[in-house]
């Protein structure tokens, strides 16, 4: 599970690394076949995107994401 405030800075994130290589959210929705729609709310800290998807857009950005799982209780 993720909090709001993840998903904005993931969203920021992607939003800065896309600025940098000078795509736009078309750019990635022609690389992965993801809808502007959903780009544009994961950008936003909105909505929800499968792993395979958020996967797809840092490969085409050149991130990668590292995972770490903890014991909460």
């Amino acid at each position: 599970m993720y909090f709001l405030g993840e998903k904005r800075q993931l969203g920021e994130l992607i939003v800065k690394r896309r600025a940098e290589l000078s795509m736009e959210q078309s750019d990635i929705e022609d690389y992965t076949g993801i809808s502007i729609g959903t780009i544009s709310k994961m950008e936003n800290g909105k909505g929800n995107i499968s792993i395979d998807n958020l996967l797809k857009i840092l490969d085409i950005l050149g991130l990668e994401m590292n995972v770490k799982v903890k014991r909460t209780i």
